[in-house]
Protein backbone atom coordinates (compact mmCIF):
# COMPACT_ATOMS: atom_id res chain seq x y z
CA UNK A 1 0.00 0.00 0.00
CA UNK A 2 1.24 3.60 -1.35
CA UNK A 3 2.30 6.22 1.67
CA UNK A 4 -0.31 9.42 2.00
CA UNK A 5 1.37 11.00 4.65
CA UNK A 6 4.94 11.14 6.74
CA UNK A 7 5.73 13.87 9.13
CA UNK A 8 8.64 13.67 11.62
CA UNK A 9 7.62 14.94 15.14
CA UNK A 10 9.09 15.24 18.36
CA UNK A 11 9.93 11.85 19.00
CA UNK A 12 8.21 9.85 16.67
CA UNK A 13 8.26 9.15 12.66
CA UNK A 14 4.24 9.22 11.87
CA UNK A 15 3.49 7.42 8.49
CA UNK A 16 0.11 7.13 7.37
CA UNK A 17 -0.47 4.70 4.79
CA UNK A 18 -3.82 3.99 2.92
CA UNK A 19 -4.59 0.64 5.50
CA UNK A 20 -2.95 1.68 8.39
CA UNK A 21 -0.74 3.80 10.25
CA UNK A 22 2.68 3.40 11.86
CA UNK A 23 4.63 5.83 14.62
CA UNK A 24 8.48 4.58 14.65
CA UNK A 25 10.50 6.34 17.73
CA UNK A 26 13.81 8.41 16.57
CA UNK A 27 15.91 10.06 18.04
CA UNK A 28 17.17 10.65 21.49
CA UNK A 29 13.79 11.12 23.39
CA UNK A 30 12.43 8.60 21.20
CA UNK A 31 14.58 5.82 22.70
CA UNK A 32 14.23 7.90 26.10
CA UNK A 33 10.35 7.75 26.66
CA UNK A 34 9.81 4.51 24.50
CA UNK A 35 13.00 2.49 24.55
CA UNK A 36 13.75 0.24 21.89
CA UNK A 37 10.02 -1.13 21.13
CA UNK A 38 10.02 -0.42 17.59
CA UNK A 39 7.81 0.85 14.74
CA UNK A 40 4.27 0.39 16.13
CA UNK A 41 1.94 -0.30 13.30
CA UNK A 42 -1.75 0.66 13.73
CA UNK A 43 -4.29 -0.82 11.10
CA UNK A 44 -7.28 0.86 10.51
CA UNK A 45 -9.39 -1.72 11.21
CA UNK A 46 -8.04 -1.21 14.60
CA UNK A 47 -8.62 2.14 15.37
CA UNK A 48 -11.81 2.63 17.63
CA UNK A 49 -11.32 6.39 18.03
CA UNK A 50 -8.87 8.88 17.27
CA UNK A 51 -7.89 12.01 19.90
CA UNK A 52 -6.12 15.01 18.76
CA UNK A 53 -4.49 17.55 21.00
CA UNK A 54 -3.33 20.84 19.58
CA UNK A 55 0.21 22.13 19.77
CA UNK A 56 0.71 25.62 20.86
CA UNK A 57 3.51 28.19 21.39
CA UNK A 58 5.20 26.32 24.27
CA UNK A 59 3.58 23.15 24.72
CA UNK A 60 3.94 19.74 22.19
CA UNK A 61 0.25 18.28 20.05
CA UNK A 62 -0.06 14.92 19.76
CA UNK A 63 -2.97 12.39 17.96
CA UNK A 64 -3.65 9.14 20.12
CA UNK A 65 -5.40 6.09 18.17
CA UNK A 66 -6.96 4.07 20.54
CA UNK A 67 -7.30 0.90 20.15
CA UNK A 68 -9.11 -2.47 21.61
CA UNK A 69 -7.32 -3.93 24.10
CA UNK A 70 -4.57 -0.66 24.26
CA UNK A 71 -3.95 0.98 26.79
CA UNK A 72 -3.33 4.39 25.78
CA UNK A 73 -2.65 7.35 28.91
CA UNK A 74 -5.05 9.28 29.62
CA UNK A 75 -2.60 11.85 31.42
CA UNK A 76 -2.65 14.60 28.76
CA UNK A 77 0.75 15.69 26.88
CA UNK A 78 3.41 14.38 29.82
CA UNK A 79 1.71 10.32 29.78
CA UNK A 80 1.52 10.76 25.97
CA UNK A 81 5.51 10.88 25.44
CA UNK A 82 5.63 7.10 26.68
CA UNK A 83 2.34 6.05 24.98
CA UNK A 84 3.54 3.89 21.97
CA UNK A 85 0.09 4.42 20.21
CA UNK A 86 0.38 8.68 20.56
CA UNK A 87 2.43 10.63 17.73
CA UNK A 88 3.71 14.03 19.28
CA UNK A 89 4.45 17.33 17.13
CA UNK A 90 5.28 20.87 17.90
CA UNK A 91 4.62 24.21 16.75
CA UNK A 92 0.99 25.62 15.46
CA UNK A 93 2.22 25.33 11.82
CA UNK A 94 2.02 21.62 12.40
CA UNK A 95 -1.60 21.74 13.65
CA UNK A 96 -3.36 22.09 10.19
CA UNK A 97 -1.49 18.72 8.93
CA UNK A 98 -1.74 16.86 12.02
CA UNK A 99 -5.85 17.76 11.61
CA UNK A 100 -5.62 17.03 7.74
CA UNK A 101 -4.29 13.16 8.90
CA UNK A 102 -6.91 13.00 12.17
CA UNK A 103 -9.43 13.70 9.03
CA UNK A 104 -7.94 11.65 6.77
CA UNK A 105 -7.63 8.92 8.88
CA UNK A 106 -11.53 9.19 10.80
CA UNK A 107 -12.00 8.78 7.16
CA UNK A 108 -11.03 5.65 6.51
CA UNK A 109 -11.78 3.95 9.50
CA UNK A 110 -15.92 5.35 9.15
CA UNK A 111 -15.65 3.66 5.38
CA UNK A 112 -14.73 0.61 6.62
CA UNK A 113 -17.26 0.14 9.21
CA UNK A 114 -20.01 1.45 6.59
CA UNK A 115 -21.20 -1.77 5.36
CA UNK A 116 -20.87 -0.82 1.43
CA UNK A 117 -23.83 -1.32 -0.91
CA UNK A 118 -23.69 -3.80 -3.64
CA UNK A 119 -25.19 -2.78 -7.06
CA UNK A 120 -28.74 -3.39 -7.23
CA UNK A 121 -29.94 -6.55 -8.34
CA UNK A 122 -31.50 -6.55 -12.25
CA UNK A 123 -35.10 -6.85 -12.26
CA UNK A 124 -36.50 -9.90 -13.91
CA UNK A 125 -37.20 -8.60 -17.06
CA UNK A 126 -33.67 -7.21 -17.51
CA UNK A 127 -32.03 -10.69 -16.89
CA UNK A 128 -34.86 -12.41 -19.57
CA UNK A 129 -33.52 -9.61 -21.83
CA UNK A 130 -29.97 -10.46 -21.56
CA UNK A 131 -30.64 -14.57 -22.46
CA UNK A 132 -32.68 -14.07 -25.14
CA UNK A 133 -30.13 -12.03 -26.66
CA UNK A 134 -27.77 -14.62 -25.49
CA UNK A 135 -29.83 -17.31 -27.34
CA UNK A 136 -30.30 -14.57 -30.38
CA UNK A 137 -26.37 -14.74 -30.86
CA UNK A 138 -25.86 -18.37 -30.28
CA UNK A 139 -23.84 -18.53 -27.07
CA UNK A 140 -27.21 -20.72 -25.54
CA UNK A 141 -29.17 -23.18 -27.29
CA UNK A 142 -32.75 -23.53 -26.93
CA UNK A 143 -32.47 -25.61 -23.78
CA UNK A 144 -29.71 -24.00 -22.30
CA UNK A 145 -31.75 -20.76 -22.22
CA UNK A 146 -34.81 -22.18 -21.26
CA UNK A 147 -33.47 -23.83 -18.15
CA UNK A 148 -32.07 -20.67 -17.48
CA UNK A 149 -35.55 -18.79 -17.99
CA UNK A 150 -36.82 -21.11 -15.47
CA UNK A 151 -34.17 -21.17 -12.99
CA UNK A 152 -35.05 -16.83 -13.03
CA UNK A 153 -38.59 -17.27 -12.65
CA UNK A 154 -38.48 -19.65 -9.88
Amino acid sequence: MSLIYSMKGVQDLLEVFEDRVTITPKGVLGFLNKGMKGTKEIPFHSIVAVQFKESGSVISGYIQFTIPGGNESKGGVRAATKDENTFMFAGKANNAIVIEIKNSIDSAVHKLRTPQSNQPAASLPDELLKLAKLKEDGILSDEEFQAAKKRLIG
